[in-house]
C-alpha cells in the first residue's frame, strides 16, 4: 500500500521558488476530480521531470487549457457531473495537440469509445491506462513523452 506523507498536498501546489526552478521543465496538466489521484499523479510527474499542475473540475481544466500551454495532459474520464467526453470535446475545440494520457476507472467499453472519439477529433492520445494506475507504467509513458524531440523543443522555448 502506498503511504502518503503530510507534505503530499504541498507537492500539488508548488511554491514560487519551485515554480521558477521548474519553468524550464515540460508542463503537465493533471485533470482528475479525485484529490488523492491528482496528487499522486502530480508527484509521479515531478519525478519524471515535469512541472505538474492539477485541475479538479471540468471548468478549472477548461480554463487552464484555454489560457496556458501544456506539454502533456493526463485526463480522467469522470469529472464529477461532467463525463470525460465533454473534456475531450473541449480539448478539440481549443485545438489541443498536446500528448494526452487517459487515466480512468471507467469500464473498458466507455474508455475505448471515448479514446476512439478523441482520436477522430485529432487529439494526440498516447496511451490509455486503467485506475488504479500502475505508477511505474505511468512514469514510463511520461518519460517517453518527455523524450519526444517536439515536446522538448516546446518546453525549452
Amino acid at each position: 500500500m502506498l503511504e502518503l506523507g503530510p507534505s503530499l498536498e504541498a507537492s500539488e501546489n508548488s511554491s514560487a521558488a519551485a515554480s521558477a526552478a521548474a519553468s524550464s521543465l515540460p508542463r503537465l496538466l493533471v485533470i482528475d476530480d479525485d484529490k488523492l489521484h491528482r496528487m499522486i499523479i502530480c508527484r509521479v510527474a515531478a519525478k519524471a521531470g515535469f512541472a505538474p499542475a492539477g485541475a479538479a473540475t471540468y471548468d478549472e481544466a477548461a480554463t487552464l487549457v484555454q489560457d496556458a500551454a501544456f506539454d502533456c495532459i493526463t485526463l480522467d474520464l469522470s469529472l464529477g457531473p461532467h463525463p470525460g467526453v465533454e473534456m475531450v470535446r473541449r480539448l478539440a475545440v481549443v485545438g489541443c495537440k498536446t500528448p494526452i494520457i487517459v487515466i480512468s476507472g471507467c469500464d473498458q467499453v466507455t474508455c475505448r469509445e471515448t479514446v476512439k472519439l478523441a482520436k477522430s477529433l485529432n487529439l494526440n492520445i498516447w496511451q490509455s491506462l486503467p485506475k488504479p494506475v500502475d505508477l511505474a507504467l505511468l512514469r514510463h509513458w511520461l518519460e517517453r513523452i518527455k523524450a519526444d524531440p517536439q515536446i522538448t523543443a516546446v518546453a525549452a522555448a
